[in-house]
């Protein structure tokens, strides 16, 4: 079982990103992912005579890569290709079936000397998979999370794969939305009165992000949610600087804030200005859940329906659960498990029906060993 099977990590060999390879790995750990280390070289590159002379260096610089990878007993893959950059990422990721692209925010772009704001603005529009634009001052996993929603399916989307990834990595989450309030835009020739009109605004808007949150489980996740006043922008960028945040979870399309954040140059100035390492998730998760077929092993499906549970596949780890008792319907761990579960996720009547099924087994194995005691307690008489 794999939540994050493949992570595509574009690096330039010669000089690879610390924090990018440092996290990459880290992931790579924590979920049995495969690390695909890809090196791009320019197009002229492709002729036999220059490909013979960059090889003879490309090459001892990403053994040494290659190298640092597998002394922590990870997979990593290497691949290189020629051409446009973001060209290339983006056809790797799609051909080798990424769950995740994972660039460094101090990227160059060899042929034009371009910055991560400008690739990472490409890789966003672009891209269907997950972009985690990893900040030179990262240090390794999160610690604390931020995830900024407009009741979008995009914030939708990101808060999801915020909480999964909070949850795995015991992060503190902040889930927050930004209230612009109205400005005297108008004509002075209406009469409007904008205090009351941001009262009224603001109430509605407390109603929906109240009513948004109901709709996720936080379950397992130290989190805090709040309501910011102000330019959107800014506020986010004030909040993640204050917070010390060390990663921030957006979506990649919206109807409000992140269709501005997004698009034009606010995206660049965004991803330049932000204090952290920024998460852009369009219309795939970061975490997919990717099963072994023919499992028949219990303690196998044992230790997947643990690791879906703590990764918040609360329903997966149930059928996991539920796969046990069709190989042996009296396994007490699995059967308690269930229950905990079953409670965790707000469903108590389940949770009983599983209980009072333990509690027979439990009884029945008693009266067997009470009546297998009294057996041996007669032939020895």
């Amino acid at each position: 079982m794999k939540l994050l099977d493949k992570i595509l990590v574009p690096i330039q060999v010669s000089e690879p990103a610390n924090n990018q390879l440092t996290l990459a790995m880290e992931l790579a750990k924590k979920f049995g992912s495969r690390l695909l280390l890809l090196h791009v070289l320019p197009t002229e590159a492709r002729s036999q005579k220059v490909k013979e002379i960059l090889s003879r260096y490309v090459d001892k610089d990403f053994e040494k890569v290659i190298t640092e990878v597998k002394e922590q007993h990870l997979e990593a893959e290497k691949h290189i290709a020629y051409g446009n950059i973001f060209e290339q990422i983006i056809s790797a990721a799609e051909r080798e079936s990424a769950n995740l692209i994972l660039i460094p925010n101090n990227f160059h772009i060899v042929e034009n000397h371009q910055t991560i704001d400008y690739l990472a603005e490409k890789l966003i529009r672009k891209s269907e998979k997950p972009v985690w634009v990893v900040q030179e001052a990262t240090q390794g996993t999160p610690k604390t999370i931020l995830c900024p929603v407009d009741y979008s399916e995009a914030s939708r989307r990101a808060l999801i794969n915020a909480i999964k990834i909070a949850r795995i990595f015991q992060s503190k989450l902040y889930v927050v939305n930004v209230f612009e309030p109205l400005d005297e835009l108008y004509s002075i020739r209406y009469s409007v009165d904008y205090e009351e009109e941001n009262k009224e605004l603001e109430r509605e808007n407390s109603d929906s992000f109240a009513a948004f949150l109901e709709t996720f489980s936080f379950v397992d996740v130290e989190y805090e949610c709040l309501i910011l006043r102000g330019k959107p922008h800014q506020k986010i960028i004030d909040f993640a600087t204050e917070k010390k945040v060390d990663v921030l979870f957006m979506g990649a399309t919206g109807k409000t804030f992140f269709q501005r954040l997004l698009l034009g140059s606010v995206t660049e100035l965004v991803i330049r200005d932000l204090p952290c390492s920024v998460v852009v998730t369009k219309s795939e998760n970061i975490l997919n859940l990717k099963m072994e077929k023919d499992i028949s092993d219990i303690e196998r499906l044992l230790a997947n329906a643990k690791k879906l549970e703590a990764a918040g596949f609360y329903d997966d780890s149930i059928e996991q659960l539920k796969t046990c008792l069709t190989v042996n319907d009296l396994h007490l761990p699995a059967i308690y498990s269930l229950v905990q579960l079953y409670r965790k996720t707000g469903n108590e009547e389940m949770a009983v029906t599983y209980q009072q099924k333990a509690d027979e087994i439990v009884k029945r194995l008693w009266d067997k060993n009470v009546e297998l005691e009294i057996r041996k307690g007669l032939k020895l008489d």
